[in-house]
């Protein structure tokens, strides 16, 4: 993530307030990276949200890589 980071925590962020369904996250900007803690009720939650914030970072820095 790299340069990116700041930018992709925030929109990060953004996701996280929305209060999703049994699951509480928390978005860190941490330098040139991004921590996501990630609580759920149970493991089907917390795969969801997982894949759901990890496809998300990946799609912003994608698009900030190519503008």
């Amino acid at each position: 993530m790299g340069a990116n980071s700041k930018h992709i925590a925030r929109a990060l962020m953004d996701e996280a307030k929305d209060g999703l369904p049994k699951v509480e996250v928390e978005v860190i900007p941490a330098g040139e990276k991004v921590k996501i803690e990630i609580e759920a009720e149970d493991f089907t939650s917390l795969r969801a949200a997982l894949n759901s914030f990890l496809g998300w970072a990946y799609c912003a820095d994608g698009v900030l890589d190519n503008g």
